[in-house]
């Protein structure tokens, strides 16, 4: 008797070799040889793209980058006349205005310093004090220069995360005019506070912080999901949080008390970052912060409106 693994396998797979729509053994090559393939209606998958981010966050991430780039060839002499040029120096301001004069910022400059240091220190005032004036368009220009690579990677993650869903609600324009106006706000802010300091300010912090505040009247909006935020469409169908709304709304507070306090904690040197050894501009942060949290809805081309009842307690 037979064992059947001797002729079940032959005898099943040779008739079948000698079948086909044409009558041969390469019949069985053919994809249509059973007849064509049932349409199962199933669609190719999308491919995403490698960066989900509005054209304009794009751009602006890659002039940020390129002019760090940049500064890296050149010699320490052209990076210091650059720094000179295009930075804010608030004694430049306070000069120009008549808000102080050179004996208060030398007095301001040399407190608390030995003579050595003292002498150091005015030295590198005058470099960037004496003769030019305030340069008007340094509030602006210094918001594209960085102090280092932290620095430049930090503003950089937090405009991709931030500036993206308001540059999808808002559009590209506006968005570089909330982005202008926060920088412009920071740097009157920083100003505000340090008049004499000869210290150059630099960084788009203050940009990116008037992106952020913008944001948060309406990234907090209820029942929004995460994969929404990549949708124009869906970003601009939330509803705008009024300010009264955002302190009813917990998590917006949780996020504006938790983004305040971060804030100070790195101005004050609580929580220091490395290679930032100037100090957080933590003014000019919440001077953007507060410009576009206020200016929003003067920018906002969203069809939705403010809806307080998005802010009922969660």
């Amino acid at each position: 008797m037979r064992s059947p693994r001797f002729f079940a396998p032959a005898a099943v797979r040779m008739p079948l070799a000698r079948q086909g729509p044409i009558g041969n053994r390469e019949g069985m090559t053919d994809p249509n040889w059973l007849g064509p393939k049932p349409d199962t209606g199933a669609a190719r998958p999308v491919r995403e793209p490698i960066f989900n981010l509005p054209l304009v966050i794009m751009l602006l991430l890659g002039v940020l980058v390129a002019i760090h780039l940049g500064r890296l060839l050149l010699s320490v002499q052209t990076d210091l006349e650059l720094l000179s040029s295009f930075s804010v120096v608030p004694a430049r301001f306070a000069l120009e205005f008549g808000w102080a004069d050179q004996r208060q910022i030398v007095r301001d400059l040399a407190a608390g310093l030995d003579a050595a240091s003292a002498a150091e220190k005015l030295q590198f005032a005058r470099y960037f004090v004496d003769g030019g004036g305030m340069r008007w368009w340094s509030v602006l220009s210094y918001a594209l220069l960085h102090s280092g690579t932290t620095h430049i990677v930090m503003n950089c993650l937090w405009l991709a995360a931030f500036g993206s869903p308001l540059a999808r609600r808002i559009g590209a324009g506006r968005f570089l005019l909330m982005f202008a106006i926060g920088s412009i706000a920071g740097a009157f802010a920083h100003i505000g506070m340090h008049t004499t300091d000869v210290v150059p300010l630099v960084g788009a912090s203050a940009g990116v912080s008037a992106a952020t505040g913008a944001a948060a009247r309406f990234v907090f909006s209820r029942g929004l999901r995460m994969d929404a935020m990549a949708s124009d469409a869906a970003v601009q169908a939330l509803p705008a949080l009024s300010l009264s709304g955002m302190l009813r709304n917990r998590q917006a507070m949780a996020f504006v008390v938790f983004w305040f306090a971060t804030n100070w904690l790195f101005g004050a040197g609580v929580v220091t970052i490395a290679d930032e050894s100037q100090g957080i501009a933590w003014e000019a942060h919440i001077g953007g912060f507060l410009a576009g949290l206020m200016l929003f809805p003067l920018l906002d081309r969203s069809v939705a409106r403010p809806d307080p009842r998005s802010a009922a307690a969660r």
